[in-house]
Order: structure tokens, then sequence, then C-alpha cells
């Protein structure tokens, strides 16, 4: 038999036409069949006649899938004036209801993509016959098969992109039931949200119509106009190759397809010929959004967003704690504050914060060079209300563009002799051990392995200090004594309450600062708080009140945290007599206390070994400003003064920018009930006074006094300026306080104390 190519040809076309044919007759028949199987109530059995591994899903599957989906969170100043977005990859904003969005993107998107969406039960068997028809028979013209309900299914429900019978069975059997359960305004909401629509203006992908219109447009979806509206309608089934910020090929490719809806919005009846004319002509280059509209809250605020983002991811872990739903979870809280949709309002005064952080930006910032490299200082500050724990602004480093690391939350550093008022004087005083004219002995004491601890000059009195003159020079031995008299332990208690517990490895040279972590900035901000108020301790806290997508309040600082009594208000008052002339005549005279009169500033300076660190924490009856100074490295000799004219320079801008809030004048509460006369060291013999030149001295004369008499129980405090510094008071060197051992069997050795400047 002669072999003939011709019917060779032709009986491979027929086989062609004849898979064809079979796989259209395959499509609909399952689809008739599911539609009247499910129509009966017998779901079952349909899906594994088509799909053996899909399951039967409920509405509350349905539910899960088609909510809980990511959206942006926004942050907010302390006057609720919008801060910015959170972080995130894609911008995200759900719509509730049709009447949130342009009616002509609803008519654009049933014009293009779904005309007949009102009448079908979730697909149109003639539509995905001819879809399946264009596709295998390899038609240069193809039309969408798909209707909204099924593009919803293929997008959030089955996740599979691949062009399978199977897969389409899937979409047709979740389409159809997806109609049972849901009316259609609902559906076309979900498909709204559930759109990708690309990159916008600030570079951010957009997921919806509500994120579109603003990345593209900078508008809400319910003032899209006509063309507006077409634009993005027809970017549904190609979002980047339509993309007007991706380039002209795509600016060219979006128009000719936003001309094709307007004509199919035109022959469906939904625009008017004359509203066709107007917009057919219309270019997107002059009305996209610009990125210059996108300032976004990092760009801006980075250290505020990223403070914020920290604290807020712990509140969500905290509020899921005894959530058994989320228990066994791994849940990304980052993420979930980035993409939860939440309103989250913080404590920042905006202008309180600007002004502080301009204040510092032509200041002279020390450094040294290390390999040939200049290396900065950093600083770390913090301002708190003194009543409610609330974090109003703080500079958290010298630069962001030089370091993104935040000293003023993130970074635990040695307190110094800083520590002193919250771990030894403090507790002394509320537990009746001193008064501030307690006399206490200043003199060489042994370390538990038999070395001396030492005051900052090398020197000590041999005799007796007050109370006020121990802490006010800083003096080193008495901090020992009265810890060792309070328990170690005990007075951690102190610290442990204000959510500051000590180290495994820190012991009694904890008194002096020696410690084998420390705390931040925000930390010891707040516990000087405590003291102006009244021994009342509130939680420093950045965020005041978080709210979800719905505007349900899930989370309010005060109801989730309780004030704290830590200090008796006669305690807490006579402490800050005695921090007073730290500032009036003590270690932060020549800065803080010349430098700032009118003011009733109380407070401490700290340094650590070799000036490591350098602290200043001092406060109002209003307000508290802690300052860090130091290298991140842990270089040596920082400068000595420079944490104290940070915080005089903030403190001046701070007081500047809110007199209302830093009054001057203004007087702490004088609690009554106040004592004096305690004594410590009972028994120990008192050494004479020196006679006066020509005058001896009489018969039962009492010793004099070492240095400045403290205020008087219930007597205010002078203001700075009033009085000239008192003589007697310490010389010498700078503290220095030694890095722990590292030893857990043996306390960290120290020798801070003395003057700290």
């Amino acid at each position: 038999m002669e072999w003939n190519p011709d019917v060779k040809q032709k009986q491979k076309g027929k086989n062609k036409t004849l898979r064809i044919v079979l796989r259209v007759l395959y499509i609909c028949f399952a689809v008739f069949t599911i539609m009247a199987v499910l129509a009966a109530g017998v779901g079952a059995g349909a899906v594994s006649a088509f799909a053996k591994d899909e399951k039967i899903r409920s509405k509350e599957d349905y539910d899960k899938q088609l909510s809980g989906w990511s959206q942006t969170s926004y942050t907010y100043f302390n006057d609720k004036k919008l801060i910015g977005p959170m972080l995130t990859e894609a911008d995200r904003k759900l719509i509730k209801s049709p009447d949130e969005v342009s009616h002509f993107l609803i008519d654009a998107l049933i014009s293009t993509e779904d005309r007949e969406f009102y009448q079908h039960n979730g697909v149109v068997p003639k539509s995905i016959a001819r879809a399946v028809w264009q596709q295998a028979s390899g038609s240069e013209v193809t039309t969408g098969g798909s209707t909204l309900t099924q593009q919803l299914v293929k997008r959030e429900i089955i996740g599979d992109n691949k062009k399978t019978y199977a897969r389409k069975v899937l979409e047709i059997i979740n389409a159809i039931r997806l109609e049972m359960f849901y009316n259609k305004d609902e559906i076309l909401v979900k498909y709204l949200n559930s759109v990708e629509l690309g990159p916008g203006a600030h570079k951010i992908r957009t997921v919806g119509f509500a994120a579109a219109a603003h990345g593209f447009f900078n508008k809400s979806v319910k003032d899209l106009t006509l063309p507006e509206a077409a634009y993005l309608a027809g970017m549904v089934q190609l979002p980047y190759s339509y993309n007007p910020f991706l380039g002209e090929k795509e600016v060219k490719a979006g128009t000719k397809r936003m001309k094709y809806v307007l004509t199919k919005m035109l022959e469906n009846g939904k625009i008017t010929q004359a509203q066709y004319d107007e917009a057919i002509n219309w270019d997107i280059t002059k009305h996209v959004a610009k990125a210059s509209d996108f300032e976004s809250g990092f760009s801006k605020y980075p250290f505020i967003i990223t403070a914020v983002e920290k604290e807020a991811a712990n509140i969500l872990k905290e509020l899921d704690k005894n959530n058994p739903e989320v228990k066994d979870e791994k849940v990304d809280y980052t993420r979930k504050v980035r993409q939860g949709g939440y309103k989250i309002y913080t404590t920042i005064d905006e202008q309180l914060y600007v002004k502080l952080n301009d204040s510092l930006k032509n200041m002279r910032v020390p450094g040294k060079y290390v390999n040939g490299k200049r290396v900065k200082e950093q600083i770390g500050a913090t301002i708190v209300d003194n009543k409610t724990g609330a974090v109003l602004a703080f500079v958290s480093g010298t630069s962001f563009d030089e370091t993104q690391i935040d000293h003023a939350f993130n970074v635990e550093r040695q307190p110094g002799s800083s520590i002193k008022p919250l771990l030894v004087y403090g507790p002394a005083l509320n537990e009746g051990l001193i008064s501030p004219d307690t006399m206490i002995w200043d003199e060489p004491v042994a370390k538990p392995d038999g070395t001396m601890y030492k005051n900052a000059n090398n020197k000590y009195k041999n005799g007796p200090v007050t109370a006020t003159y121990a802490l006010q020079w800083s003096l080193n031995t008495p901090a020992i004594k009265l810890i060792r008299k309070l328990n170690v332990q005990h007075a951690f208690d102190y610290l442990r309450k204000m959510g500051m517990p000590p180290h495994k490895w820190d012991g009694e040279a904890s008194a002096l600062g020696g410690m084998s972590q420390g705390y931040t900035v925000a930390q010891m901000t707040a516990a000087y708080a405590m003291i102006a108020n009244q021994g009342v301790y509130n939680k420093p806290h950045l965020i005041e009140r978080i709210e979800d997508s719905s505007g349900n309040v899930i989370y309010d600082f005060k109801q989730h945290n309780q004030p704290k009594q830590i200090l008796s208000p006669q305690a807490a008052y006579q402490l800050m007599q005695m921090m007073r002339e730290v500032v009036r005549a003590g270690t932060a005279q020549k800065i803080i206390g010349n430098g700032i009169p009118g003011y009733n500033i109380a407070g401490k300076t700290g340094s650590t070994t070799s000036y490591k660190d350098l602290w200043f924490v001092g406060y109002t009856p209003e307000i508290s400003l802690g300052v860090w100074s130091g290298y991140d490295d842990n270089y040596k000799n920082a400068d000595h003064d420079f944490s104290q004219q940070v915080w005089s320079r903030l403190f001046k801008a701070a007081a500047k920018t809110k007199p209302d809030l830093i009054k001057a004048g203004s007087n702490f509460n004088n609690p009554g009930g106040l004592t004096s006369g305690k004594c410590f060291e009972c028994g120990r013999a008192l050494p004479a006074p020196e006679p006066q030149p020509g005058q001896p001295a009489q018969p039962g004369q009492q010793p004099a006094q070492p240095g400045q008499q403290p205020a008087q129980p219930g007597q205010q405090p002078a203001l700075p300026g009033q009085q000239p510094a008192q003589p007697g008071q310490p010389t010498g060197e700078q503290p220095q306080t030694e890095q722990p051992t590292g030893n857990p069997q043996q306390p960290p050795t120290t020798g801070d104390g003395g003057q700290s400047q």
C-alpha cells in the first residue's frame, strides 16, 4: 500500500479536533454535573468524581481563608496625628462594603471580567466552554472563562495557577459552593480586597483596590474617576505588564487596555458616549501620584517606627499568652504588627520629639580615632511623664544614618553611681535605716576578697558624713555599708518591682554601679520618675492604645498596667531633697545646677570604669529626663561632661517647647511626716570638733558636720544659684567602676563612687 502524507496529515487533524471536542465535553459535563449534584445537596460525590484529593470546605473553612487578610498598620502621635504606616512589603487596606468604592470601578470590573456576575451561580458554562476551546485549539484570540467568583477562588482558596483541567474543576466546585454561602456583595468585597496590582508611587506592592487607589493616585477608592477606575480594572489580569510606574512600555500597554475597558463599559451601558469620549484620551502619566506624596513614617521618624514596632510586638505576644488558639503556634509578631491592620496610638509628642532631636544637630559630638577611623560617641535619652510613665520624647542616637542602634530603648549599659538612689539610699530611707542627716562613717571597707573599696580620689574622711553628703559626692564606702545592712537581695527587690531584675552574678558591688548587664535609658528614667511621683512607679511605655482593623480596642495601657508603690511618699520626698544637693552643690553643680537656674531639679550622675559610660538622670516635679553617653564598642575615656551637656541642651529645649508642662519654680509636694536624726552606726564615738582659731572647744559641743548641710525635713531645697558651693567637697579623679569579673562566685569589683561629673 502506497504511503500518502496528505492522508496522514488529515488523520492527525481529525485526532486533534477529536481531543479538543472531548476536552470541551469533559469540562461541560463536569460543570453541569457538579452544578446539578451541588444543587441537590450532595457535594462529596461530585468532588470525589473529579478531584479525589479535594476536601469539602464548610463555610467556616471559607471564612478562615477569606478573612484575617493582612492589612497595613498605622501609628499615631499622642494628639492622634498620623506618624505613618508601619514597615511592610505590601500595602493593604480592606474594603468593607461596595458603598466604599467608586461605582466606576465596580462597573469597569463587571463589564470587563464578569458581565453576568449578578445572574450566575459562580460559573458561566458557555464562557468556560469557549475558553477551553480557545486554549485547546491554540486560538490567537482568547477570552477569560473565569467569573469574579472563580478568580477569587483561584487567588485565595486554591492558590494554584497551573492551567490544568483538574485545577479548573476544583475552581468550579469551590466557586459554586462560595455562591451558596455568601451573597453577591460579600463576594464582590472579598474580590476587591484580593487583587494584587503591583507597586505604586511609594514603591510598595499594593494588594486590593483601596491600597491601589492610594498608591497609584493618592486618593480614596471611593473618589476614583472614570479613567482611573478603568485603568485599574484593566490591570487585573497582568498587573506588572500594565503598571505605569515600571516604564513607557507598560504605560502604552496599560493605556491600550484602559481603552478596551472603556469600550466594554460603553457596550454594557455603564457609561454614555460623552463620558467615553472624554475619558478615551486621558493620559495617566499626568495624573499618577508622585513618590514625594508618600513620605513614609519610617523615612521621617525611623527610630519611632522601629521602637513602636518592637513594643507593639511584645504587647501582642503578651496578649496571646492566655489564648488557647495560638498557644502552640509560632507567631511572627513583628509581621503581625506590620500587617495586622492595627491603629497604634503612641505617647510621643511630635513637637517635643522634633525639638529635642533638633537641639542636638549642631552640637559637637566627641570622638576618637580607632585604627585610623574617627569614631563618635553615642547618646541615648528619654523624657518620661512622672505621673504616667509615658515616654513623651526620646533621642536614640546621634544619627540614624550612622547607626541604627536605639540607645534609648535597646541598649543596656552599666549605670555607675546613678543606681545609688534606686538600690541604696531610696530603700534605706524607706526601711527607716537612715534619714538625710544620718551620720555614716566614710572609711576603708573590705571586699569579700580582702581588698578594699575605694572612693574616687582614693581618700576617705575617716569620720562621719551625712547620708546626704555621701550621695551628694557619691562616696562608695557608705553605699556598701548601707546595702549590707539592707541585705543585698532585699535591696534588689526594689529593682525587681520596677522590672529591673539584677543578673545572677550581681552582688553588693552593684551598689556602686558595677553590674553585669545594666539597664536601658528608658528603664533608668522611669525609675527616677518613681521618686518624683511620691514613690509610685509606672512602667515606661510608648504605646497608649491599640485598635484592630474594626476599631475595637484590644490594648489599653492603663487597663493592663497598674501603678506600684515602691517607696513611701516620705522616703521619696527626702530622697529628692538629698538628690537636690547633687545638683545644687555636688557632682552636677557645674553644668546642671549653675547652668539651669530657676528650676527645681534633682538628679544623680554616674560613670563607670575608665569612663566607658557617663550618665545623668534628673527630674523636676513634672518630668524625668535620663541621658547616657559613651561608645558603642565600650572604648575607654568617653568625654566626662558630655552626658550632662546633652542633658542641659535637651532640658532647655523641652522647657522652651512645653512651658506649661515643665514649669519654672514648681515645687515637689511635701507629704508631711518626715523623719530626722536616724542613727545608723549607733554607739560609735564621734571625733571631737576641731577648735576654731583662738576659740577652744567647749565640753559637750557637737561635732561639726562635714560638707554642706542638707535641707531640713519639710524645707524646700534652694533653687540653683541661690547659694554658692560650700567647702569640704571631695577632690580627685572621676569615679572608676570596674567591669564585672564574670565569676558567679565572686561579686564584680568596683572603685566607682566619688565625683562623677
